[in-house]
């Protein structure tokens, strides 16, 4: 059976999460959790709005949203958002490696297109490492369909 270009990259992103996991990395999968980060954002500007004493700062280190967009203060919640509404599709995860927080897409080729290549630019600025992770897929897989008979 031949893989699909989709079929692929859900390979490739199910191996580069495993890979993480070893390595006791925190780990977002912005294709799965993307809307989640900016809803965050969203619901600490509502917490601020109600309760303008306590810093963003506060909020930001301390809801329980935290795990997921890695942040520890509000500039650099806000700069992340502001970077993902523009290109956070670009990218497959957001990795906090214990030293630093990185970008991360996965493919199976060295070649960025123009749009991965401006992305990484543009999220280097903010302090972000980028990498790509490389895994290799075939293009089919073999397979078998065995019948299993039921006693009568």
């Amino acid at each position: 059976m031949k893989l699909e270009t989709e079929d692929k990259q859900s390979i490739f992103e199910i191996v580069a999460a495993r890979y993480f996991t070893t390595q006791n990395w925190k780990w977002v999968n912005l294709r799965k959790d993307l809307n989640k980060i900016i809803k965050s954002y969203d619901e600490l500007n509502e917490q601020y709005a109600s309760y303008s004493y306590v810093s963003r700062d506060w909020y930001v280190e301390n809801m329980g949203s935290k795990n997921i967009h890695m942040c520890n203060t509000w500039d650099e919640l806000k700069n992340l958002v502001t970077f993902l509404n523009t290109h956070g599709k670009t990218f497959n995860f957001l990795v906090n490696t214990g030293n630093r927080k990185s970008f991360c897409i996965v493919s199976d080729s060295r070649d960025l297109n123009e749009t991965q290549a401006q992305a990484i630019k543009e999220v280097q600025k903010l302090g972000y490492n980028t990498f790509v992770f490389l895994a290799t897929v075939p293009d089919e897989i073999e397979f078998q369909l065995l019948q299993v008979r039921g006693v009568n």
